[in-house]
């Protein structure tokens, strides 16, 4: 544990590094698709077998020839088992996964748990504890922000790979990456918001896995430090913000609650609390409100509106842990931080 609190001092030390980065107003303004492409940034700088070069940022690489092509196969059958769509699709769920554990991590720190712990085996019990432990040290840092970054990275690298040996054609490549696209744009607005994230994702996935942490990590950060020197492909390059905000599917089950017209037209949620749902419609109960609205304005029908709980989320991603909250809990947003009401 004391290897993980160290290289959270890094990544906090260098977040602060990345923060006074002046903005750089001769970058690149890039497509969907470039994008796309340079979420994968850290994963694509690392080499693999039968592809002799970087696969830049601007177009999907192929290889050149049937052996290159081979090669790359086989890297990916003896190193992940992939050696089709499904083994492809399955390996990502299965190990870039890392978020989802995170997202249960914070339903805890925020008292309003997915599960009652009690619940868990013994063993299934310290495991837990142990992992959350681990990402505490990360939560100063990375609050809702979580994992995505890094399991974003991989799965578009490794889609990469499958594109460049045939395994993906590029439309079925497009199709898979669409949703991960839009999940870095609801949790993150920057390069540097993205690089602390996937640095952070980095070192829980290794402590999973493996106990050499620190040579892992430096990996890691000097592929970020690269991305980021001068002329680097994330120091070069605008972070896509489109024209019409993409909505994405943050969870499992989407049931329905009430926001104001105030706060889905001005973009902002500032208040919520929960009750006990309406058996109007498929409600969880959450109500959520901009925190400046009247009596007078709630308390008018047409100035309120249902909607996907997941849309909520969408407009304000904090508000993702507390689903769990209990009936009659209440929350006001302070300093960008929800504060309980008693």
């Amino acid at each position: 544990m004391n290897t993980v609190k160290n290289i959270a001092k890094k990544i906090s030390l260098y977040q602060r590094e990345l923060n006074k980065l002046s903005e750089n107003r001769e970058a690149k303004k890039v497509n969907r698709e470039e994008f796309t492409l340079l979420l994968s940034g850290i994963s694509t700088c690392r080499k693999a077998p039968g592809i002799p070069v970087h696969m830049g940022y601007e177009t999907l690489y192929h290889c050149e020839s049937k052996k290159d092509e081979e090669m790359v196969r086989e890297h990916l059958w003896k190193v992940y088992g992939i050696q089709n769509t499904e083994s492809l699709l399955e390996f990502c769920e299965r190990e870039y996964s890392v978020h989802k554990q995170y997202e249960q991590f914070m339903t805890f720190w925020v008292k309003a748990p997915l599960f009652d712990i009690e619940e868990l085996t013994s063993e299934g019990r310290k495991r837990f504890e142990e992992c959350k432990k681990v990402s505490e040290q990360f939560y100063p840092i990375l609050n809702e922000k979580g994992y995505y970054a890094w399991d974003i990275n991989e799965k578009i690298g490794l889609c990469r790979k499958a594109v460049a040996c045939g395994i993906l054609s590029d439309k079925e490549f497009w199709q898979l990456t669409d949703p991960w696209v839009r999940l870095a744009q609801v949790f993150y607005h920057s390069y540097q918001e993205y690089a602390v994230s996937c640095l952070c994702g980095a070192v829980y996935f290794m402590y999973l896995g493996e106990p050499d942490l620190d040579n892992f990590f430096q990996i890691n950060f000097n592929l970020v430090q690269h991305l980021f020197m001068e002329g680097g492909a994330w120091q070069r390059s605008q972070w896509y913000v489109p024209q019409n905000r993409e909505w994405v599917d943050l969870l499992g089950s989407n049931p329905g609650c009430i926001i104001t017209k105030a706060a889905l037209e001005r973009d902002q949620i500032g208040y919520m609390y929960r009750e006990e749902p309406s058996k109007n419609f498929p409600d969880c109960g959450w109500r959520f409100f901009v925190g400046d609205e009247s009596d007078e304005y709630v308390n008018q029908a047409d100035n309120n509106c249902i909607c996907s709980f997941n849309d909520a989320c969408i407009i304000d991603p904090t508000i993702l842990a507390y689903f769990y909250a209990g009936y009659g809990c209440r929350f006001g947003k302070i300093n960008n931080r929800w504060v309980q009401e008693f």
